[in-house]
């Protein structure tokens, strides 16, 4: 199933499909890590839904809601 980061529950993993340029935040999600291909798996959501933690390539990594979302993702089913 294709969605965004923001979407995916905690403790799912996904496999990072594309990271939206119509975005001025593009340039810092792929700095961080967030490039097609790679794996990324949700660790937490804060009591009040943001921001949300990840784990990308062994790091954890906070995230905003907003960012999340524009990183699309394919949902792997464990």
């Amino acid at each position: 199933m294709k969605s965004t980061l923001d979407r995916l529950q905690v403790g799912a993993t996904a496999k990072i499909e594309e990271v939206s340029t119509a975005c001025d935040r593009a340039g810092r999600m792929a700095v961080l890590g967030f490039i097609p291909g790679r794996m990324v798996k949700v660790t937490r959501h804060a009591p009040l839904g943001d921001p949300i933690s990840v784990e990308l390539d062994g790091q954890e990594i906070s995230l905003r809601r907003s960012e999340a979302a524009i990183i699309c993702i394919r949902e792997i089913q464990n």
